[in-house]
């Protein structure tokens, strides 16, 4: 019997991503479908806060810098929905919360499609 519990990381396929033009609903939708969250909390343990907390501020930081995104498409898909629950109470402007988003997907995108080939 295994004791591992340990949910497993579903990754979509490059071309299920939105398209670069989507809108925040429709990148919202998105995120939902594949939200990875229980796979990091089980992952991360105890430490899924901070963990998510730094991993969220490092891409922040890289989007800012104008840098292309780092990670692997799955932590890049975490980032995605835990910047969206915080989008509400971060008091940025639509048009750049949906900026910072559509990175974030374009980098999964690269991710992705760098692994099929």
């Amino acid at each position: 019997m295994e004791t591992n519990s340990q949910s497993r990381l579903s990754l979509p396929a490059a071309e299920s991503l939105p398209p670069t033009d989507a809108t925040l609903p429709q990148i919202i939708r998105f995120a939902r479908a594949v939200d990875p969250t229980m796979h990091f909390r089980e992952r991360w343990g105890k430490y899924y806060p901070t963990q998510v907390s730094a991993l969220w501020g490092r891409c922040v930081k890289s989007y800012q810098a104008g840098e292309e995104t780092q990670g692997s498409a799955g932590e890049l898909l975490m980032c995605l929905v835990y910047d969206i629950a915080l989008g509400p109470y971060l008091g940025v402007p639509e048009p750049s919360q949906r900026s910072f988003l559509l990175w974030l997907i374009d980098g999964v995108r690269r991710v992705l499609q760098s692994s099929e080939g």
